[in-house]
């Protein structure tokens, strides 16, 4: 089990990138509109065609680009945000890339990535980073098929763009498992591609509604039962029990479930 925490064993270089993982940050995750877009754009090809892709001749480039004054003022907000997460680096060194992660546990194991005390802003774009580069490194067979579990989901999901993940990536082998308590965080089109749902006890109406309108059972089955499910217990709808409702008793784990493991 590897755990890697943004910031400290976990930076990359902006030369690692390719320009689309770079855009899905800036414009999902800090919210860039469209026409600045088109200017990075530029500014990162004129870049690369002088393998100049670091930070530092980033923030120059964006000083001297020739475009309009609102344009810059929101390329320079986006820019200081990738500075201050500490998540981008020009060292070489400090270095990590996820393909080395993942063959170092080829033969088996977990990457974590420890969001715990990164901002919210700072936990998209890690967030938002990871998932442009799974679909990079699936895409070019570069590594083999990956479980993806999004713990505390509802954190990050609504601000960051999964669409890809679970729709066409499925194809090239990410399966997803999302983990949340708040299920009206998961936006429709995610549930739609919901193999499998493991609900828990919900009284909320409208976390039950949420929920139920993606199950192939009718919503008022749905709902009668997961209200009355006593603790340590669970609803199983969908592939794995052949869209058959059923309840399950889940056994209890011999270590601390608070966060600590």
């Amino acid at each position: 089990i590897r755990v890697l925490t943004p910031g400290a064993n976990l930076k990359v270089t902006l030369a690692q990138m390719n320009l689309q993982v770079m855009l899905n940050i800036l414009i999902h995750a800090l919210s860039l509109p469209g026409t600045s877009a088109r200017e990075f754009r530029r500014i990162w090809r004129f870049l690369d065609e002088r393998c100049a892709l670091t930070l530092r001749e980033l923030g120059e480039a964006i000083r001297g680009w020739k475009c309009n004054q609102h344009v810059r003022d929101a390329l320079f907000s986006r820019y200081y945000s990738l500075l201050n997460s500490g998540f981008f680096t020009d060292n070489p060194a400090e270095a990590t890339t996820l393909e080395e992660e993942f063959q170092k546990i080829r033969s088996g194991g977990a990457l974590i990535i420890n969001l715990q005390d990164v901002s919210s802003v700072d936990r998209q774009i890690v967030v938002e980073y990871t998932l442009g580069k799974l679909v990079e490194l699936l895409t070019q067979w570069k590594i083999g098929a990956v479980f993806l579990f999004a713990e505390e989901a509802h954190l990050y999901l609504r601000e960051t763009y999964w669409d890809d993940i679970v729709t066409r990536m499925r194809h090239f082998g990410v399966f997803t498992t999302f983990v949340t308590n708040q299920p009206d965080t998961i936006r429709e089109n995610i549930y739609r591609q919901a193999d499998n749902i493991f609900l828990f006890n919900f009284t909320n109406e409208h976390d039950l509604e949420t929920v139920s309108r993606a199950a192939k059972v009718d919503a008022e089955t749905v709902k009668s039962i997961a209200r009355d499910l006593p603790p340590h217990h669970c609803l199983l709808l969908g592939k794995a029990v052949k869209d058959f409702p059923v309840v399950v008793r889940v056994r209890a784990l011999d270590v601390q479930t608070m966060g600590q493991t």
